[in-house]
């Protein structure tokens, strides 16, 4: 080989290793498991594809899974006792966070934040109570359909963290005592009889921004995170008696701004030829309306035979209305 191809080959080889360290780099979301039930066990280390990922958590709660996977990571060990809850937070600009006793996948292809959007619009196709809050939103109070979320009185003063003179700093402690608020109204208003799926996002971009990741402010702050996070957990567990799996999604790609969700616009599926989608209550009224006509046919030809068939005699109905009769001069 000569020097020119050499230097050619260790300039090509430089240029994958840097590719690949980039791709690294940029496909850096991940999933952490932080509570499921007993009749669930996740298990492995493989990648989720994000494209399945509220097929994970919709599978958690028993609903049946919309795109292929071959993620092996959920084991289903009693369907009969199914999560009744979901309780994802998303935190939107870290790359990942430790939890202890948290079973932890790596996410790829795509955006993580995006995709598990699409976990609330299942749930509601089920009847469930569902909602999605951004954290991030400058707003006084969050509305739910369990109520309104308010941010929580006893908020811990932080120690590194200046919120009265730093505005970063301002907004992520108002984003822990919301989720503190969330923890309440957990508690008090969730019927754990009633399928739910529930999504905080929570932003650590401005907080980042303002301290560098070793800083005492920057550690401080994921640990108040984290204190959040268990707190949750546990209002959670309370509010489902245990039926509810609880995850976090770090992701470092934030999603398109939107202050509420909206539904996606219609599929076009006449090239498919798909059935149309009937009410859940179709299939009682289409029973109702059949077998009564059923009856109604039979019962009107059974009486439409006595009629034709009955016997003109004097002590017929039909003769004593017909027939006339003279009248006698006593």
């Amino acid at each position: 080989m000569t020097i020119g191809a050499k230097v050619l080959a260790a300039k090509m080889a430089r240029t994958i290793f840097l590719l690949f360290s980039l791709f690294l780099a940029v496909n850096c979301d991940q999933l952490s498991i932080i509570s499921a039930p007993k009749a669930l066990e996740f298990h492995g280390k493989n990648q989720v594809d994000v494209e399945a990922l509220s097929d994970v958590f919709g599978a958690s709660l028993g609903y049946s899974v919309s795109h292929f996977s071959d993620w092996d990571g959920l084991t289903v060990k009693d369907p009969f006792n199914m999560a009744n809850g979901v309780v994802v937070v998303v935190a939107e600009g870290i790359k990942s966070l430790k939890l202890e006793g948290a079973h932890t996948y790596e996410l790829y292809g795509g955006s993580a934040s995006e995709t598990i959007s699409e976990l609330v619009q299942k749930s509601a196709d089920h009847h469930g109570i569902s909602f999605e809050i951004d954290l991030k939103e400058s707003s006084d109070s969050f509305s739910t359909p369990l109520g309104t979320v308010q941010p929580d009185d006893d908020e811990v003063e932080p120690r590194y963290l200046k919120p009265k003179s730093n505005k970063a700093d301002s907004d992520f402690m108002r984003q822990i005592s919301f989720i503190n608020g969330l923890s309440d109204l957990l508690v008090t208003s969730t019927d754990e009889n009633i399928p739910a799926v529930h999504i905080i996002r929570v932003s650590f971009e401005a907080i980042l921004a303002a301290h560098e990741p070793s800083t005492p402010a920057n550690i401080e702050a994921n640990k108040l995170f984290v204190n959040a996070l268990e707190e949750l957990r546990i209002a959670a567990n309370k509010a489902f008696d245990e039926a509810v799996v609880v995850g976090l999604i770090t992701s470092t790609e934030a999603p398109l701004a939107r202050s509420k969700r909206q539904a996606e616009p219609p599929k076009q599926t006449d090239d498919l030829n798909i059935a149309q989608k009937y009410d859940s209550n179709y299939p009682v009224i289409f029973n109702i309306v059949l077998w009564f006509s059923v009856i109604l046919v039979f019962s009107l030809l059974a009486i439409s035979i006595a009629i034709a068939t009955m016997d003109p005699g004097r002590d017929s109905i039909i003769y004593r209305m017909t027939s006339t009769r003279m009248k006698k001069d006593n």
